[in-house]
């Protein structure tokens, strides 16, 4: 064979095993068809938001749009014909009219119920950078509430699909379809893993509401291994440290700082003196009797004759 033959045979081999058109498959968790149009931003209410928008991001992604354009459509569902209610984009829509848009391209979202509506929402947010462990924590807690009305068969293990010798009869219907219980379905409509979402929905189950909202504004916010610590506590003590956060004049930097006990009494602040028998501690016989040279050279008659009167009262002793 020669060079050219061998060359040609291994264009066509790589040819052969190049990309190929994809073929028609499910995909999990895969969005419905959705209609897109130019919507009317005066007749797009957004309603109470899970979040409110942020003006920093407001002001960035305002300046994208500007530049670039509207990459992502907005998701909206029809209230009456001509109004809509906004399901997932808010900060799109909050930079469309603060450039004095008049429309903004949006999906019409009207195949989804009240519940399934909220999912979406807590989803987009749940993909935000900015947002704080615990603000992860709430979301997943709120998402897992909603998921379990809409599925209250994945509830405590019922989602598990059992062997098929347990549940298979002659001549029985087929049995339904498995739902995906709400870690596997959070996993597939969000970056995060099924391990990270569980331990999520955890600390979210565990805190109190009010607890959470004075955390919100604290470094402890951002520290999940401080946030698992406080869900492991019980009433009692989460209560505690709720009426610590109340008190405290600046927001504690960690959970430690937070639980530091404020009535210890702090040590008193050293003296010239205890600086002093500090450094001859450590000071070099050198050091120490040219100090004592020193001291006696600039010392007045007064101070020496009461130097004398000790190193008698020492000697005699």
């Amino acid at each position: 064979m020669t060079s050219v033959t061998r060359m040609h045979a291994k264009l066509g081999q790589a040819m052969a095993s190049g990309p190929r058109v994809p073929e028609e498959a499910d995909i999990p968790n895969a969005v419905r068809y959705r209609r897109s149009l130019p919507a009317e931003i005066d007749m797009i209410e957004t309603g109470d938001r899970l979040r409110s928008v942020d003006e920093a991001a407001v002001e960035h992604i305002a300046e994208s749009m500007q530049h670039q354009g509207q990459l992502y459509p907005i998701q909206i569902r029809t209230i009456e014909p001509g109004r809509f209610r906004l399901l997932a984009g808010a900060h799109r829509l909050a930079a469309a009219r603060k450039l004095g848009w008049t429309h903004i391209e949006a999906f019409l979202v009207d195949d989804l119920d009240e519940e399934e509506s909220r999912l979406l929402e807590i989803d987009e947010n749940l993909c935000r950078a900015e947002l704080t462990q615990l603000d992860r924590c709430r979301f997943m807690r709120t998402r897992k509430e909603i998921y379990e009305r809409l599925h209250p068969e994945t509830k405590h293990g019922a989602h598990l699909k059992l062997p098929p010798w347990q549940h298979w009869k002659e001549g029985a219907s087929p049995l339904p379809e498995r739902v995906p219980s709400f870690v596997d379905n959070t996993a597939a409509s969000t970056p995060w893993s099924p391990r990270t979402i569980a331990r999520y929905a955890r600390i979210g189950d565990s805190l109190s509401p009010e607890l959470m909202d004075a955390l919100s504004g604290t470094p402890i916010a951002r520290r999940t291994r401080d946030l698992e610590d406080i869900a492991d506590m019980d009433a009692g003590k989460q209560q505690d440290l709720l009426m610590r956060l109340q008190d405290v004049e600046r927001p504690p930097v960690s959970l430690a700082a937070l639980t530091t006990n404020p009535c210890r009494p702090s040590a008193p602040p050293k003296s010239n003196l205890d600086r002093l028998s500090s450094i001859w501690a450590k000071a070099s016989k050198s050091d120490r009797r040219q100090f004592l040279k020193d001291i006696l050279t600039a010392a007045s008659e007064d101070d020496r004759e009461d130097c004398r009167e000790w190193l008698g009262i020492r000697d005699g002793s």
